[in-house]
């Protein structure tokens, strides 16, 4: 399993809407291996400053080649990404 970490390119909301339909299609076909994925947010709560999705693949590779061919991706709308081995170690139960 696999975490990645982006950051926003600031001035990103425009592209961003603009790809939403295509960057949604996209991620259709993952979902088998998509745990978790969203944005991460400014402290007022609406401001995007990147995104974070656990992917449960068996390799580094196989996380980066789905993340980057990610339309949003693609079209330059991050500045970095960290993808590293992730294990859940703690998880919540629904309901509590």
């Amino acid at each position: 399993m696999f975490i990645a970490i982006m950051s926003s390119k600031p001035d990103s909301l425009q592209a961003r809407a603009r790809l939403k339909s295509a960057h949604d299609k996209y991620w259709e076909k993952f979902m088998s291996v998509l745990r978790l994925a969203g944005p991460m947010l400014g402290d007022d709560g609406e401001a995007r400053m990147g995104q974070v999705l656990i992917l449960d693949v068996s390799d580094r590779s196989k996380a980066e080649d789905i993340v980057t061919n990610d339309p949003f991706f693609a079209a330059g709308l991050f500045t970095d990404l960290v993808v590293r081995r992730f294990r859940v170690s703690v998880e919540a139960k629904a309901g509590l």
